[in-house]
């Protein structure tokens, strides 16, 4: 996903976007390359908290250790963006 299609996304679904779209997309790019995962897939489990099932992210609905790291990751990457 491109950041124009995350705001977009946003816009529509929540009415705001006031997150730096730039640093969304590379997050989500440099976590989906490290992980063997889509863009999109990082996305929603960010914004969504969607399970991405080919990772285990998700048992009865709360974040397994997989998912905790990934969302730990994309936080790292997103806040210190440059």
């Amino acid at each position: 996903m491109k950041a124009k299609e995350m705001e977009s996304y946003l816009l529509e679904t929540y009415g705001k976007a006031v997150h730096n779209m730039k640093a969304m997309e590379y997050a989500c790019k440099e976590v989906a390359k490290g992980h063997d995962i889509t863009t999109k897939e990082v996305f929603f489990l960010m914004v969504e908290n969607k399970p991405i099932p080919s990772m285990y992210t998700h048992s009865y609905g709360f974040n397994t250790r997989s998912g905790r790291i990934l969302k730990q990751e994309f936080e790292n990457i997103y806040y210190n963006y440059q």
